[in-house]
């Protein structure tokens, strides 16, 4: 019965994880381009926030004796929701640089006229 629920959790981390995620991204990539900063770390942070709050639920709905290995399943939640929060990062590192690169030349090109 284990190996059923195993096979099902890879559809379910697919469609609940990595479409929004992909989704999400181009979006990040538009937000990351505007000329504040501030609209580009919202996603980031936004994917922190609920990553903390499913490893909190998580945690709170363990039952059971205390043993070490049940203290790892929130971990594995909390590495596995913060995936998506890695992927806007970069996603908002790559855009902001190649963004305020484009801007210094742009500056240093009216500069010269």
């Amino acid at each position: 019965m284990s190996t059923v629920r195993i096979f099902m959790l890879v559809p379910i981390l697919f469609l609940y994880l990595a479409v929004p995620t992909a989704l999400l991204s181009v979006l990040e990539y538009f937000l990351a381009r505007l000329e504040s900063p501030w609209p580009g770390r919202a996603l980031p942070i936004l994917s922190v926030v609920n990553s903390l709050c499913w490893t909190l639920v998580v945690l709170l709905n363990l039952v059971g004796p205390a043993s070490p290995v049940l203290f790892l399943i929130p971990l594995a939640v909390l590495v596995i929701f913060n995936i998506p929060t890695l992927i806007f990062l970069l996603v908002y590192k790559n855009t902001r640089r190649r963004f305020t690169e484009r801007r210094a030349m742009d500056r240093k090109d009216i500069q010269d006229l």
